[in-house]
């Protein structure tokens, strides 16, 4: 049976005071598919849900947070990450994080990896992903041109302030995703033309605040500053 292009597009929202809202349509109305439709994009998203939680436990598991306050800011960033907006564009990376307690400001680096490797480590098969015919839009695809593991070295933390190492993680993150070619590239691909028009013409710092708003930090984000202002900080040098 040939299906709507609206197919499945019907969501269910989480707001802010816990309720659920389903989002349709108008011409949901009177769909004489509403109910499948409904059912398959729950279905989706219960699929969605669980790769998120599968990928997040194995960046833990390959990442080596030395305090138990790190891992712990680790796993909410994460879990947060991923269920914001722009969140399914990190899917398509993998993104780990060392400790390495210095005076310093956190830096990541980045290497290029082919989509076979990044299948063995995300413990899928690479040939199931291939026959599965999944578009470089999907959340489980990988871009054509491969992926690329991008290696956090946390060398500070606010200790005390779950919120700082928070901010101070997210900032790393949307400035890794702002300054590096490939990245951008991917949050380009994400976005809707009138944002995509927005993006290309920041510079490295607006990119860097748009994003951490966009993936729900700018708590997180002033909190950072607060305590790097504390210490007669102004900006990363």
């Amino acid at each position: 049976m040939e299906r709507k292009e609206c197919f499945g597009q019907i969501q269910e929202v989480v707001q802010k005071d816990g309720l659920t809202l389903t989002q349709t349509r108008l011409e949901c109305r009177d769909c004489l598919e509403f109910r499948d439709c409904m059912r398959y994009a729950k279905q989706r998203k219960e699929r969605e849900e669980l790769r998120k939680q599968k990928l997040i436990a194995q960046i833990i598991d390959l990442s080596e947070p030395v305090s138990n306050e790190i891992g712990t800011c680790l796993l909410e960033f994460l879990n947060r990450l991923y269920s914001s907006d722009l969140g399914t564009v990190l899917f398509n990376n993998l993104i780990l994080f060392w400790e390495v307690p210095r005076d310093r400001w956190t830096s990541t680096l980045t290497f290029p990896i082919a989509p076979s490797t990044f299948s063995l480590l995300q413990g899928r098969e690479a040939e199931g992903e291939e026959s599965s015919g999944q578009s470089t839009n999907d959340p489980g695809g990988l871009p054509q041109e491969g992926s690329h593991v991008h290696v956090v070295l946390i060398q500070r933390s606010f200790p005390g302030n779950r919120k700082a190492n928070l901010g101070l993680i997210a900032d790393e993150v949307a400035r890794t995703f702002s300054s590096d070619d490939a990245a951008a590239q991917q949050v380009l691909r994400s976005l809707p033309d009138p944002e995509i028009r927005i993006f290309t013409k920041m510079d490295i710092d607006q990119r860097i605040n748009w994003l951490t708003k966009k993936w729900g930090f700018q708590d997180e984000i002033d909190a950072m500053k607060k305590e790097l202002a504390a210490l007669g900080i102004k900006e990363r040098d």
